[in-house]
């Protein structure tokens, strides 16, 4: 596990309790993931590019499909636990495609005072380098006490003891078959009291939400390559990442753990040994303005360790 030690925070970041960017950087974000995936995410440093560029250009994708309700789970988790329990709060993000996570996360912490933040202890884990080293970046300059770690959630032998396991988008990576041994594991790393907060989409095998996800992703790429053309970028520089989105757009139709339907999702969650506390579904419009659009289901569930 690598720990970053706190330091001042970065000049000109932008608050963690600013409810517009959640204090992300998303433009260093991009700046930084052209410079450490092709090195340390080779066979995956599309995808993490992609995110980057398209966030920095704007678009809403991932974690801002229920950024608000996932802040309100956490905030109202997070609450219940400081005030029952002294001495630190584990946090454990369980997969991270960039800042995303970490900064809604922290951002419903700092809701709760200045003092919050203090009382908790971030750990954020995923297979690639990548996103954790933009995560590092991130807790550094907000001076979060955090730390980071490569890891297989599909491996038996990590642990990492939590008060509260955040796990966005991240099943849909994990083959169906291993998904209630895998969750029942991270179900395990909880203390007694504490909870899981467990977000993913529902994609269906509908032609009509493919159509719309190759518009929404085409479009990204569209808005990207526009602001490109104004910004820094030399000529080789931009096409090379352009390349890079374009290798990338049909990424999201082969993951191999996709929900299809809100039942199945409801039936892994009820079959875990943890306590179903909440259980709700968010809809997205995807694509539209003039292009193919379909209103995406997510679900928000909230389960508790007895």
């Amino acid at each position: 596990m690598m720990p970053v030690s706190p330091r001042s925070s970065a000049a000109g970041m932008p608050s963690l309790l600013d409810p517009q960017t959640y204090g992300e950087d998303l433009q260093g974000n991009l700046d930084r993931a052209l410079a450490l995936a092709p090195v340390h995410c080779p066979g995956c440093a599309d995808y993490h590019i992609r995110c980057a560029a398209h966030r920095a250009a704007g678009a809403h994708l991932g974690i801002d499909a229920d950024r608000p309700q996932l802040v309100a789970a956490v905030a109202e988790t997070a609450g219940r636990l400081l005030s029952a329990r002294t001495g630190k709060l584990d946090i454990v993000i369980a997969g991270s495609a960039d800042t995303g996570i970490l900064s809604t996360v922290a951002h419903a912490i700092a809701t709760h005072g200045p003092d919050a933040l203090s009382r908790c202890r971030f750990t954020v884990l995923d297979l690639c380098p990548t996103p954790l080293m933009l995560c590092g970046d991130f807790a550094r300059a907000h001076r979060l006490d955090f730390s980071w770690a490569t890891c297989d959630l599909t491996d038996p032998a990590r642990d990492f003891r939590a008060d509260i396991v955040v796990l966005h988008s991240v099943f849909r990576f994990i083959d169906r078959d291993r998904q209630p041994a895998v969750l029942e594991r991270l179900a395990a790393w909880i203390r007694p009291g504490g909870a899981m907060i467990f977000s993913n989409r529902i994609k269906t095998r509908s032609g009509e939400e493919t159509a719309a996800d190759l518009a929404k992703r085409r479009s990204a790429n569209e808005r990207f390559a526009a602001l490109a053309a104004e910004g820094p970028l030399t000529d080789a520089d931009r096409t090379a990442i352009l390349a890079r989105l374009d290798r990338a757009l049909d990424a999201d139709e082969s993951r191999s753990g996709e929900f299809r339907n809100v039942g199945e999702l409801r039936q892994l969650l009820e079959g875990s040994s943890l306590a179903l506390r909440g259980f709700d579904e968010v809809a997205n419009e995807i694509g539209g303005n003039g292009q193919p659009a379909y209103s995406r289901r997510r679900v928000l569930a909230v389960l508790e360790k007895c």
